[in-house]
């Protein structure tokens, strides 16, 4: 699926120059839209969000994600059945377990989300899931101030599931080429993605 979109929006009528393009000339290529879709973002929302928990509960899913403890996780999803779309954040904030072990760049438990979904119909959607600033997880890794070596690793994982979703744009007006340029990642995205 992402290699069809990506020949589609990158190898519009050049499809063996872009080897020879700057980075610059690269992001030409990509259909970008640049404007947050709030409706788009409150649908998803909406229809995948979950507010179940009680407070406790929210902070073992929490704790979980900021300490990337998977085995924990995984109990906790598995044995106790809680939804791993459940808002842990303060409400109205939309930050998921996602969210929180993307920012803290704990891998092992990122895996296991995506992972976990990997079969879903709309896991492009689930897995975007945009916080109350617009962001989605993935967006949220690459934001953040830690290790470039683990925003690369979850921007790798995100490429493998291929669940990219190129649409999303934080309030801000930036999308994920944006941040990764911001971070000094472009490059690297699109190395990537060619190779996919």
């Amino acid at each position: 699926m992402l290699s069809s979109y990506l020949s589609f929006c990158i190898f519009i009528n050049k499809p063996n120059k872009i080897i020879n393009l700057k980075m610059e000339d690269t992001l030409s290529y990509f259909e970008r839209c640049k404007i947050y879709d709030a409706e788009r973002a409150e649908k998803i929302r909406k229809q995948f969000l979950s507010n179940s928990l009680n407070n406790s509960q929210k902070m073992e899913l929490y704790n979980t994600a900021i300490n990337g403890n998977v085995d924990k996780l995984k109990e906790l999803v598995e044995v106790k059945k809680y939804n791993l779309m459940e808002e842990c954040s303060a409400s109205g904030y939309y930050w998921t377990v996602l969210h929180y072990a993307s920012h803290y760049g704990h891998i092992n438990v990122v895996n296991y989300i995506l992972e976990y979904y990997q079969s879903h119909c709309d896991k492009v959607d689930l897995l975007n899931l945009q916080s109350n600033l617009g962001l989605s997880p993935l967006l949220i890794s690459i934001n953040n101030s830690g290790s470039t070596e683990k925003k690369k690793q979850i921007i790798e994982l995100y490429v493998h599931y291929d669940i990219i979703d190129f649409k999303v744009c934080s309030k801000e007006g930036d999308d994920i080429f944006d941040l990764c340029k911001k971070q000094g990642l472009l490059e690297y995205l699109l190395s990537i993605l060619k190779e996919d």
